[in-house]
């Protein structure tokens, strides 16, 4: 239960992080803001393990590899989708990954002809509920493609996530496992940044006050949210992940003068309740004595 609640300390980091990446995605390229974010994770995290004697050695590289390249791919969708997108739908389409983990159970179960959990099933469904009235008052045409996108970059979340907690399993450190993450990030925004944005660019002052915010509040995040998903109980971290949802409407209200519709926060209160029930019904399934 503690480990789990470092997740919510990683939502309110996520959502910091994100209004960063919208401040700064005007002036810099999304394998920019990608590449900063990684390189300034990278030393903090190896900083960190050179402190603690801790090296990236690792027996599992392939494990860090896979997690690493579908994070990074998650999150550059992510980045690039912010600057077209209202931060509030862009931050609750990246977060339906919990309602995707939870699917994912219903489906397992259905595979191998065991009961199929039919009352997460019904959580799952009102979540897209809570998804479909978001994405009608808050996206227009133009923006549809974005929001798919989004929505793309939340359902890689349990492919993710599951490779974080096998990881844990394993018993790699937090650290390592950012460490990796980290050094992929560093790669793929160097060679997208050269290649599809025609190199690194001179920026302002407070741009560069943006992405040095976003490479920190996204290092500290991750390390949080990896020692959650590791250590912690799954269902119960992904419960908790949705508490960025409420964190970053706060800021783009107060911050960015959004307007929230009635629907749309109807919405994200369907998806924050979903997602909950969701994660107290697969607990209690996997442990029924629990009170």
């Amino acid at each position: 239960m503690l480990q789990s609640c470092w997740m919510l300390v990683a939502s309110l980091l996520f959502a910091t992080m994100s209004s960063l990446v919208k401040l700064s995605a005007g002036a810099a390229g999304t394998f920019e803001i990608v590449f900063y974010r990684s390189l300034i994770g990278l030393i903090f995290v190896s900083v960190v393990m050179l402190i603690n004697g801790q090296t990236p050695h690792t027996k599992y590289l392939f494990g860090h590899i896979k997690r690493s390249v579908l994070g990074t791919l998650s999150f550059t969708i992510w980045f690039f989708t912010m600057g077209h997108l209202p931060l509030g739908t862009a931050v609750t389409l990246n977060y339906t990954s919990p309602l995707f983990i939870a699917g994912t159970f219903v489906v397992a179960a259905l595979i191998h002809h065991q009961k199929a959990p039919w009352s997460l099933a019904g959580a799952i469904a009102v979540g897209f509920v809570g998804v479909c009235l978001i994405l009608q008052p808050s996206v227009n045409s133009d923006q549809l493609p974005y929001a798919m996108m989004g929505l793309f970059a939340g359902a890689l979340g349990p492919i993710i996530f599951f490779q974080i907690a096998q990881l844990g399993r394993l018993r790699e450190p937090a650290l390592r496992i950012v460490f990796y993450f980290s050094l992929v990030g560093v790669i793929w925004g160097f060679a997208g940044c050269w290649i599809l944005e025609g190199g690194f660019k001179m920026h302002e002052f407070n741009v560069w006050v943006g992405l040095l915010g976003v490479g920190i509040t996204a290092v500290l995040a991750q390390v949080a949210m990896t020692r959650a998903f590791a250590y912690g109980n799954m269902m119960l971290t992904a419960c908790f992940q949705f508490a960025v949802i409420p964190f970053a409407e706060i800021i783009s209200v107060v911050f960015f003068n959004e307007a929230l519709p009635p629907v749309a926060l109807a919405g994200m209160l369907l998806i924050l309740a979903a997602g909950c029930t969701a994660s107290i019904i697969t607990k209690r399934q996997r442990h029924p004595t629990a009170k």
